[in-house]
C-alpha cells in the first residue's frame, strides 16, 4: 500500500474533494453492471462527521447488505459490513470483488486486509501536521480508521 495522501483524514484537506454526486453516480453504475441495488447514500459531514460518503447496497448474488465507503477528500473506497445499529461508528472492513472490479476505474480500492493493517510511519509519512496531531489524539489502530474516520 502506498503512503496516504495529505488531507485524507479531513484535516489539511484539499478544497476540491470527491463530491457525493460523483460517488452516488459510480454506485448506481456499479449496481447496473453487477447487478445490484443502491438502497441509500449518505454524504460525508451530513451531520458533522464522518469524513466519508457511504452507500448501502445489495447485490443479486450476495445475500447480505454491503456498505461502500468513499473518502470525501481523495478518491479512495473500501467496503464494510453495515453498522449494527444507528450511530455505530465501528467499521468492519470486508472485500467485495464484484463492486471493486467496477469501481476501480473511478476510485482506488482498499482491500479489507489492507484497511485492517496497522498504522505505520511509512503509510502516514505524507500527512500534514494537523493530521498527525489528530492521529496522536485518536490513536487509530488500523489504516482504514485513518482513511475513514469519525474525528471531529
Amino acid at each position: 500500500m502506498q503512503p496516504l495522501p495529505k488531507g485524507v483524514t479531513g484535516f489539511d484537506a484539499p478544497d476540491d474533494g470527491v463530491p457525493v454526486e460523483r460517488f452516488t453516480a459510480a454506485c448506481h453504475t456499479a449496481a447496473r453492471q453487477v447487478p445490484g441495488r443502491v438502497h441509500q447514500v449518505r454524504a460525508a459531514y451530513e451531520q458533522v462527521i464522518p469524513n466519508f460518503h457511504e452507500a448501502f447496497m445489495t447485490l443479486r448474488d450476495r445475500p447480505e447488505m454491503i456498505r461502500v465507503l468513499c473518502n470525501a477528500h481523495h478518491p479512495i473506497a473500501a467496503f464494510a459490513t453495515p453498522p449494527a445499529y444507528e450511530g455505530d461508528a465501528r467499521l468492519e472492513f470486508v472485500d467485495c470483488p464484484e463492486l471493486a472490479d467496477v469501481l476501480r476505474g473511478e476510485f482506488s480500492i482498499i482491500t479489507g486486509h489492507d484497511a485492517s493493517a496497522g498504522v505505520t510511519d511509512a503509510l502516514i509519512a505524507r500527512l500534514g501536521d494537523d493530521e498527525l496531531d489528530q492521529l496522536r489524539y485518536w490513536r487509530p489502530q488500523r489504516i482504514g480508521d485513518v482513511i475513514f474516520n469519525y474525528w471531529d
